[in-house]
């Protein structure tokens, strides 16, 4: 059975490593309403850590932008992307002289498209590579969906 859930993201750095498999960056588990985003120390820093999850607690819970379309299942964000292409989302290194002062991430949301901006040296390439790998199969093949009639 399928239902949608209001959605949260807790990102956690260094907590249940040995949860992230060998050789990467992070893991994502997904559960009913809910994804721990689980990074690996020295993929990112603590601060833009903290940022993001000031963020998504706006993006997600105040603005209600996106929603979970749950039915439970193992593999859900661990499959590989079908390539639906129902909406895009994706982290993008920016150099530094291009980001505003002390800001360490900034969202970028319009009608089908997101674009979380990282200023360079808050997340390494490979942790960006994987979690646009992650927003594919979540966002791309319609784990969760935009709803901006939510707002």
């Amino acid at each position: 059975m399928r239902k949608i859930n209001e959605v949260q993201v807790q990102f956690h750095l260094g907590a249940a490593e040995r949860r992230i498999p060998a050789g990467r960056a992070c893991h994502l588990q997904e559960t009913d309403g809910a994804i721990a985003v689980l990074v690996r120390h020295g993929e990112a820093t603590q601060s833009f850590i903290t940022r993001m999850n000031e963020l998504h607690r706006v993006i997600l819970g105040a603005e209600g932008h996106w929603a979970q379309h749950w039915n439970a299942g193992t593999d859900r964000v661990d499959a590989a992307p079908k390539g639906l292409g129902i909406a895009t989302v994706e982290w993008a290194i920016v150099p530094s002289s291009r980001m505003p002062r002390g800001v360490e991430c900034l969202p970028l949301e319009e009608p089908g498209r997101f674009v979380w901006a990282i200023r360079a040296g808050s997340a390494t390439p490979q942790l960006c590579a994987e979690m646009n790998t992650y927003l594919a199969r979540i966002t791309g093949d319609g784990l969760w969906v935009q709803h901006w009639d939510a707002a």
